[in-house]
C-alpha cells in the first residue's frame, strides 16, 4: 500500500504522531520519543495491554531488518496513555491526552477507541486539537452496526472503517454518515508486549493506517493545515461505495502524496 512511497524516499520524517492509547511498550522495533500518562494508576507510558504498542507498529515500525515496517517509520512516535492495563479508561483521561498532543504541536493524533456517547469535555478537546492545528484520527468502533463511536462521530475529527483484504466491509466494522474514509483491519500484524508480533483485527488497527498515510502527506507538505491533510487523504481514497460503510473509499498512500 505504502511501498511505493517509501521507494520514492518518503519515509514519514519531520512528521509527528500521538498514539492516544494503552501506551507504548519497548520494542526494538520502535522508537518512542516522548509521552505522557494520564492514567492515575499506570504513572509512565509503558504498555502493560498490547494494543497501543500494536497500534505503534501499524504507524511507525522502524524499516530495519526485524518484524514489520510501518506505514510512516520515520516519523516521530508519541506514546499518550490515557487507557489502563485492561484497554479501558475515562473520557477525561481522553480528552486530556488529546490536549497535551495539542500542546505538543504534534500534527497528527491516533484515536484507537471510542465510545457510544459524547461528551462536552470530549468535543472541547476535539475542538481544541483542531484549533492547535493537530489533526485526529479515529476508529469508526466495532459495533458492526449503525452508529459511529466517539471521539470518530465528530464532524472534526476523521473516522476511519475497517475493510478485509478484498476491500469488503469488515463484518465489525461501525458505519454511518459520519465515516470518512477506510482502510485495511482484518488480521493485521504489528507489534506487540513483550517484544512480540501479533495480529488482531479491528477498526483500532485501520485507524492508524490512515495515521501513518497522514504523517506522509505532512511530511511532503510540511506547511500543510491539518484540515487540508484530511480533505487529501479523503479526496485521494478509492471509492469503495456505500460511503455509511467507506466513507470516501480505502486509503490511497500514493494519492494522497501525489497531490
Amino acid at each position: 500500500m505504502h511501498q511505493a512511497v517509501h521507494e520514492a524516499g518518503n519515509f514519514g520524517g519531520g512528521a509527528s504522531v500521538a498514539v492516544i492509547d494503552t501506551g507504548i511498550a519497548e520494542h526494538e522495533d520502535l522508537n518512542v520519543v516522548g509521552g505522557e500518562s494520564f492514567v492515575s494508576t499506570e504513572p509512565t507510558y509503558e504498555d502493560l495491554n498490547g494494543h497501543g504498542t500494536h497500534v505503534a507498529g501499524t504507524i511507525a515500525a522502524l524499516d530495519n531488518t526485524v518484524g514489520v515496517i510501518g506505514v510512516a517509520p520515520d516519523a516521530e512516535l508519541y506514546a499518550v496513555k490515557v487507557l489502563d492495563s485492561f484497554g479501558s479508561g475515562y473520557t477525561s483521561d481522553i480528552a486530556a491526552g488529546i490536549e497535551w498532543a495539542a500542546d505538543q504541536g504534534i500534527d497528527i493524533a491516533n484515536l484507537s477507541l471510542g465510545g457510544p456517547t459524547g461528551s462536552p469535555v470530549l468535543e472541547q478537546a476535539a475542538d481544541y486539537a483542531e484549533e492547535q492545528g493537530t489533526l485526529l484520527i479515529a476508529a469508526a468502533g466495532n459495533s458492526g452496526t449503525r452508529g459511529i463511536g466517539y471521539p470518530a462521530a465528530y464532524d472534526n475529527v476523521i473516522s476511519v472503517a475497517a475493510v478485509d483484504s478484498s476491500n469488503n466491509k469488515a463484518s465489525f466494522s461501525s458505519f454511518g454518515p459520519e465515516n470518512n474514509i477506510a482502510a485495511p483491519g482484518v488480521d493485521t500484524l504489528s507489534t506487540y508486549i513483550g517484544g512480540e508480533y501479533t495480529e488482531l483485527s479491528g477498526t483500532s488497527m485501520a485507524s492508524p493506517h490512515v495515521a501513518g498515510v497522514a504523517a506522509l502527506v505532512q511530511a511532503t507538505n510540511p506547511a500543510a493545515s491539518a484540515e487540508e491533510i484530511g480533505q487529501i487523504l479523503q479526496e485521494t481514497a478509492t471509492p469503495l461505495g456505500n460511503e455509511e460503510f467507506f466513507g470516501s473509499g480505502l486509503v490511497d498512500a500514493e494519492a494522497a502524496i501525489g497531490r
